[in-house]
């Protein structure tokens, strides 16, 4: 008996409806993981490579590293940014940049430091908390350059009359895209914006491979899914965020140094923070570190704030770095870097502290 042949045009309707099969099996996975595990709080943006959604209500539990755990809500307004406070026009308004430390859910707004930092400075002021109002521009993983083009749209629409900027270590390297390259933190330094070395040229990445990655971050949870999956492996495979094996100790600490206290990236943060600074200028300026160990490394950060026109505060780090030696676990988020809701309202205090024994705070 004579075999029938398939015809082309079969072979080639069959070969497009298997493809069209797959790729609605592969939407369908996508929306799937969307409701079981949204995107998060972030979406792409042009210009800041990332930022917080806007009017955003965002829910989650959160567990300390004492295994507490705790409810936290993070909402947006129409400009994207935290707020804190009932009163818009209070004579107090305080304007904090910063990175997850300020933009992340690690608390609710009502619990973040900053908000803590309101209620304890109004305490220690003997002022009804109605006169202070906090707008916080931040998202998780900013370099100083993001906090600047933030503060370039917050100034149209919001006069600060105290600037509080969150700052933390690895905020020197986040603004170097040489120094970027090493790490596994691929969501960052592919879709981040870099100062060129003319220092008044706004760069992206632009291999292809960044480009496509831009396109899928944020717009595909099935991607997200597997940039998580795929960072935690480098993460395993390196031993921490620099693309260098630590089991090779030499060849990690000199590269851990070269990326922490590399003369360039230390340069340009400041004259990163020098521009934010200028965009505020009639308002008192603070420079707060999250919690840090390197004592060195503080005294480089202490030296740019000054140079940039900012007071260094270290109190809040300084106690809360003690506290984690002490094994108090609950101030801390899971990954024992973060704050807990508990942390934040240490921070917050603390800061108050410093604040009112320096008698910096405007609008008074």
């Amino acid at each position: 008996m004579q075999k029938t042949s398939t015809s082309p045009r079969v072979k080639i309707a069959a070969l497009v409806f298997s493809v069209a099969i797959f790729c609605a099996a592969l939407v369908g996975v996508d929306l799937l993981i969307s409701r079981l595990s949204p995107t998060g709080v972030n979406e792409l943006d042009a210009q800041l490579g990332w930022r917080l959604k806007k009017n955003l209500i965002y829910k989650r539990e959160k567990t300390a590293l004492s295994g507490r755990k705790f409810d936290v809500t993070l909402t947006t307004d129409p400009f994207g940014t935290r707020t804190y406070g009932a009163n818009r026009d209070a004579p107090v308004k305080i304007l904090v940049l910063g990175d997850s430390y300020t933009g992340e859910p690690y608390a609710s707004d009502d619990q973040m430091w900053y908000a803590a930092f309101v209620r304890h400075l109004a305490r220690l002021t003997n002022r009804p908390l109605d006169d202070f109002y906090v707008v916080a521009a931040a998202s998780g993983g900013y370099g100083t350059l993001q906090s600047l083009l933030l503060s370039d749209e917050v100034k149209s629409f919001y006069t600060p009359t105290l600037l509080v900027h969150q700052f933390c270590d690895n905020d020197f390297a986040n603004n170097s895209f040489e120094l970027e390259r090493k790490s596994i933190v691929l969501n960052q330094w592919m879709l981040r914006p870099y100062l060129a070395k003319d220092r008044q040229t706004i760069v992206f990445h632009e291999e292809t491979l960044a480009r496509l990655y831009r396109s899928m971050l944020f717009r595909s949870s099935l991607f997200g899914l597997f940039d998580r999956a795929l960072q935690v492996s480098l993460s395993n495979h390196y031993g921490g965020y620099l693309m260098i094996s630590q089991k090779d100790k030499d060849a990690y600490l000199k590269e851990l140094r070269a990326t922490t206290y590399d003369p360039e990236a230390i340069d340009l943060t400041r004259f990163l923070l020098a521009k934010i600074r200028k965009n505020f200028e009639s308002a008192p300026a603070l420079l707060v570190d999250c919690p840090i160990e390197d004592s060195t490394f503080n005294r480089i950060w202490v030296d740019v704030a000054k140079a940039a026109g900012f007071v260094p505060i270290t109190a809040p780090s300084d106690r809360l770095v003690d506290a984690r030696t002490r094994g108090e676990a609950d101030l801390f988020g899971a990954d024992g870097a973060h704050l807990s809701d508990r942390g934040n309202e240490e921070m917050g205090r603390i800061l108050a502290e410093s604040v009112k024994e320096l008698g910096v705070l405007g609008g008074q």
